[in-house]
């Protein structure tokens, strides 16, 4: 049971107190709405050695803005999602998420989930194992993280759910599905994906992007990065490509959008 007082929701069997963005809803988006994050990348740079990975001078992301990355292997959107989740420190300049610096202050993470790639993963747990320990970092009980885990049964699939399967005898895609659905579990208010789409069968990939739209309609902020351009463009409200560590694009997404970046990157990533 989940009652609610002010901002903040409490797990009558699990009574740790989260915010309310937390109200547990079915993956088509049928929960109360909430106030996706703001994040604003401020002269952010991030170098190897002598090698400049990400430069950007100003990025402002929305509250509930589903923004879609997309750019050549090496373009930078791994690194700049990393910064944005403080898995690694800027050379130069910040990242905040709702005015906080994500590397000065811990109070961000209750609001934001994420998978980026396999190794936000346990491969010696069964997927509903990985979503109760999942669930549980967010103040959530193993049953609740259950029944919530179960809202995305069609999306898993049989053979994730398979008794006696553990998370490493997965498929590369069928493991992808079940770090999307452990970054979904707790209804963030900000979500980042890393090529999320990635090794999925085609029913798959619609599902996902039904899923993802329900986030966005939800209220919540979502970063996604893809090379699938059709999906991005399906999902997202707005479309960065990135080249060289750098925004040389930044539109929103319409119904020309997908031709204009067909011919962008058929042209090698070049305007005409």
């Amino acid at each position: 049971m989940v009652t609610q007082t002010a901002d903040v929701l409490t797990d009558t069997e699990n009574p740790s107190p989260r915010p309310a963005a937390y109200a547990l809803a079915g993956p088509r988006g049928t929960g109360p709405p909430v106030r996706g994050v703001e994040v604003i990348a401020s002269d952010l740079v991030k170098t190897y050695g002598a090698t400049e990975a990400l430069r950007l001078d100003r990025l402002n992301v929305a509250p509930g803005e589903a923004v879609g990355l997309v750019g050549n292997n090496g373009a930078g959107k791994t690194t700049l999602l990393r910064l944005v989740l403080d898995l690694i420190r800027p050379t130069a300049g910040s990242v905040t998420l709702d005015g906080m610096v994500v590397s000065q202050t811990t109070a961000w993470k209750p609001r934001v989930s994420a998978f980026l790639d396999p190794s936000f993963l346990i491969g010696y747990l069964r997927p509903g194992e990985l979503f109760r320990l999942v669930g549980g970092s967010y103040g959530l009980s193993a049953a609740k993280a259950d029944r919530c885990a179960e809202a995305y049964a069609d999306f898993l699939g049989p053979t994730v759910a398979k008794p006696g399967v553990v998370v490493r005898d997965l498929s590369r895609g069928n493991a992808g599905k079940v770090g999307s659905v452990a970054a979904l579990l707790c209804r963030p208010d900000l979500l980042v994906l890393d090529e999320p789409f990635a090794n999925l069968d085609p029913g798959a990939r619609i599902h996902l992007e039904g899923l993802l739209r329900a986030e966005r309609e939800r209220g919540a902020t979502v970063l996604v990065s893809s090379h699938d351009l059709d999906n991005v463009v399906d999902v997202c409200t707005r479309v960065l490509v990135m080249a060289d560590g750098r925004v040389v694009r930044d539109t929103p997404a319409e119904p020309g959008t997908l031709a204009e970046l067909r011919a962008f990157f058929a042209r090698g990533g070049r305007d005409a």
